[in-house]
């Protein structure tokens, strides 16, 4: 039980971090990096002060994740707007386009969340070598991104939904259950893109 409860507190702690960080708005990058970061250190390496690795990886990480941002904040905007017209009515049409405009607005922010974790674990340097390798990574492993995104939209739901009061702990929620999947998903991701360019450089000799 003991146990529990510190965990408990760490997500709590970590997820209530990333949205005092993200309150200037133009920071909520660089905070969700570093929540992936802190997530990782405390859900893979063991790190029982993952805190302080938020902060450290928040100021090192603000400048690419920055532009990142930036650049989905003109498609979350409008998606968010889209679904903030379609809640005044009350039409099939209106519920078909709330449906449309959150499942958007879903892969997109799991795109993001990927492209942040990619910038996180030292993946990439640039702002086009994060998106390929997030990208590349939800193709080679298509299930568990299905998973993360089922696991996304579910919390979203029933924090935002059912449990409204809970909404400050949703990010470290969702971060958490995300270092469940996101381990063996890399792990996969490794081999088959090892494989994938091992038979590549065989096609290549032969060609030869």
């Amino acid at each position: 039980m003991e146990k529990f409860a510190g965990r408990l507190t760490t997500i709590v702690l970590l997820g209530f971090f990333s949205l005092l960080f993200s309150l200037p708005v133009i920071t909520i990058g660089a905070s969700f990096t570093a929540l992936q970061k802190a997530m990782h250190a405390y859900v893979v390496k063991g790190n029982d002060k993952p805190l302080p690795v938020f902060f450290s990886a928040f100021k090192e990480y603000f400048p690419l994740s920055t532009k990142v941002f930036l650049l989905h904040l003109i498609v979350i905007a409008v998606l968010v707007w889209d679904y903030v017209y379609y809640t005044t009515g009350d039409s099939a049409i209106d519920f078909l386009g709330q449906f449309t405009a959150f499942m958007l607005l879903s892969v997109i922010l799991l795109e993001m969340t990927m492209v942040f974790t990619v910038i996180a674990l030292d993946m990439a340097d640039s702002v086009k070598s994060a998106f390929a390798k997030a990208v590349d990574i939800g193709m080679i492993c298509p299930l568990e991104t299905l998973m993360l995104l089922g696991l996304f939209v579910a919390i979203s739901i029933a924090v935002i939904f059912l449990l409204k009061g809970l909404i400050l702990v949703l990010p470290g929620v969702i971060a958490y259950c995300d270092w469940q999947i996101i381990p063996n998903m890399l792990q996969k991701y490794k081999f088959k893109r090892g494989n994938l360019n091992y038979q590549k450089e065989k096609r290549n000799k032969a060609r030869k």
